[in-house]
């Protein structure tokens, strides 16, 4: 299931790939746009304006966008390399609210978003380079306190766009319609992701029992917004088994790599579990309504 865009950007991109003369680049580009948009644009206007002895190297740098965009940063905190008392305790409490962020908030609606798991991706590695950079104490110490204001602002935002914002993709205008869209949406991802091979035995476990929670919560609950969990099936949706199934050749086997790494990844465990508790929670409380 593909990222939404606006009728007028499909058109462009369309437009380019019909104009770009290399089937292999082409190809990338489909996958490329499931996780960043402009940059699947932007290489296919190199496509079509570039010679074609420049081709192969558009080939190499679009493959390398694409996985380099798949495999999220990995945050690495070597305690032994952080001396600094201050530090350590200002590191701890950035840990956590990282933590909130790529588990938790990612998983509410980001209508701007132009990049899969951009601003995740961006904290991430901010994080790193402040850390292992040669820099005074003093000026790592601003820095990670600006980050640590920086993530928590962002929090506040995203948090509040969802609860007192009714805006949603599908412009639906009452919650009882959003909640039936919301929840027939998220059960069509669950139903495609269960029949993905890439999904292990105890993830399928889990995405059942995530199933029979959602089937639970009552679309008409007007204390309960179903939308909460949008970010997450919308992230992880777009990457749609069907889309594996459908294609040729090798565009086959790189959605394959792309699904192996995206189930495997510890932000997808870890997303899954609190849209589970989430959802549990949901459940709880209409009942106690």
């Amino acid at each position: 299931m593909l990222r939404e865009v606006e009728t007028r950007e499909e058109d462009e991109f369309l437009y380019y790939q019909n104009l770009c003369k290399s089937n292999e680049i082409r190809d990338l580009s489909e996958i490329l746009k499931q996780i960043s948009f402009y940059d699947s644009l932007l290489f296919l206007r190199r496509c079509q304006e570039g010679k074609k002895e420049e081709h192969l190297l558009i080939e190499k740098e679009t493959k390398k966008r694409i996985f380099d965009l798949i495999l999220f940063p990995k945050l690495e905190i070597l305690p032994n390399e952080i001396i600094n008392d201050e530090i350590v305790s200002l590191v701890g409490e950035l840990l956590k609210e990282w933590e909130k962020t790529v588990y938790v908030f990612s998983n509410f609606y980001k209508p701007h978003e132009v990049l899969f798991l951009g601003k995740e991706r961006e904290y991430s590695l901010t994080f790193n380079r402040i850390l292992y950079s040669e820099m005074p104490e003093s000026k790592r110490k601003t820095l990670l306190l600006r980050l640590l204001q920086d993530i928590k602002s962002h929090q506040k935002s995203t948090y509040q766009l969802f609860y007192y914002s009714n805006q949603n993709p599908w412009n639906l205008k009452t919650l009882k319609l959003e909640n039936e869209k919301s929840k027939s949406y998220f059960l069509q991802v669950l139903k495609v992701w269960k029949l993905d091979p890439n999904v292990s035995n105890s993830q399928l476990s889990q995405l059942n029992e995530l199933q029979i929670c959602l089937e639970n919560i009552p679309s008409d609950q007007t204390k309960i917004r179903i939308f909460g969990f949008f970010g997450f099936f919308h992230d992880y949706g777009r990457f749609g088994y069907e889309n594996q199934i459908a294609s040729l050749g090798s565009n086959q086997s790189r959605l394959q790599y792309i699904h192996q790494s995206l189930f495997q990844s510890h932000h997808f465990q870890k997303r899954l579990e609190n849209v589970m508790i989430s959802c549990k929670n949901s459940v709880r409380s209409q009942k106690e309504l």
